[in-house]
Formats: C-alpha cells, sequence, structure tokens
C-alpha cells in the first residue's frame, strides 16, 4: 500500500493505516463474493475488487468514524462494478440491466451478512472439535486429499474414513445451527 501523505496523518483519520489496511484484508474475501454476484467473471471480479481496496486506502481520510465500515466498501464496490459494466455495456459485451444488477447487489449483500454470522458460529464449532476430527476435516478440505490418500496417510479403511467425515461434519453442522439460533 502506498506511504501515506503528510497531509493525511491528521487528527480527521480515526483509523491508523495499519488498522484500515488490517479492516481492508479481513473484510476482502466478502467483498470479492459480493462483487462476483455482480461481475460473475472471476478476472473482472478480481480486478474491481483492486480498484475498490485501492480506492478505499486513497480516500480512507473519507471514511467517518463510527460508521459502517463494511457498508462503506460495499458500496464503492458497486458503484466500481457498475462502472466497470458501463465499460463493458459500451463493447457490447453486457447484457443485464442496472436494476437488475442492483437487485442482486442487495441480495448478495444480505447474503453476506448471514454468511459473517455462519463463519462467526463455525469457528467457534471448529475450535471445540477433537483434534483427530480437526486433522479429518483438514485433510478433505483445506489440503483437498482424495479419501483413498487420506485412508493411506491415516492407515484406515477408506470406509471407514468417510463415515469418520460424514459424522464430523453432520456435528458441526448441529453445532453452527444451535450457536446461530442463540443469536436471532
Amino acid at each position: 500500500m502506498p506511504a501515506p501523505n503528510s497531509s493525511e496523518n491528521t487528527a480527521s483519520v480515526a483509523l491508523s493505516d495499519a488498522e484500515l489496511s488490517g479492516r481492508i484484508q479481513e473484510l476482502r474475501p466478502a467483498l470479492r463474493g459480493y462483487i462476483l454476484s455482480i461481475l460473475p467473471h472471476p478476472d473482472a471480479a478480481e480486478d474491481v475488487v483492486q480498484e475498490t481496496c485501492l480506492f478505499l486506502w486513497e480516500r480512507r481520510g473519507d471514511f467517518q468514524p463510527g460508521t459502517n465500515f463494511k457498508a462503506w466498501a460495499f458500496k464503492t464496490g458497486y458503484f466500481k462494478a457498475l462502472t466497470h459494466r458501463r465499460e463493458l455495456q459500451r463493447n457490447k459485451v453486457v447484457t443485464l440491466s442496472e436494476d437488475l444488477l442492483h437487485r442482486i447487489a442487495g441480495a448478495a449483500e444480505e447474503q453476506a451478512e448471514q454468511i459473517d454470522e455462519r463463519l462467526v458460529a463455525m469457528r467457534a464449532c471448529l475450535a471445540d472439535l477433537r483434534p483427530e476430527d480437526l486433522r479429518l476435516l483438514q485433510l478433505k478440505y483445506v489440503e483437498r486429499r482424495s479419501l483413498s490418500e487420506q485412508a493411506r496417510s491415516l492407515n484406515a479403511p477408506p470406509n471407514r474414513l468417510q463415515k469418520a467425515i460424514s459424522r464430523v461434519r453432520l456435528a458441526l453442522r448441529h453445532c453452527i445451527e444451535h450457536k446461530l439460533s442463540l443469536n436471532p
């Protein structure tokens, strides 16, 4: 990220550069998903995410402390996506109307809020898993190993591993649903 200008390093900037950078990085996956809902081409969406993050950084002095940073970032991403869409439209590439994109963006923003709650619940539930259950999930979903590879590395029959993974996933789902029901 660029070095801050001395004129921007005033008391009116409530977030330090490190805090802002952290917020942008934390929000980036949700912002990418949101922009992908508007621009379904991953390369175009990534370009718009980059432009949005750069804009947020350059305009960090415009952020009003105490307001919703995520809403500001999503609104900025929305307008950056519309600008990108208009450029595509000039080249006769886009067929969706702005009204439809606005409705899609609204639905995606609501979905992002729900995803945040589910992620918090999932992290809490993952922390409660036994180490061996967590290892099974890591092999399957983080390392993306096939069932036969997992069976070889753990020296266990594949069908037993499949049942164990299913059991852990079911327990995880129930835990997440329970935690979500506690926070309506």
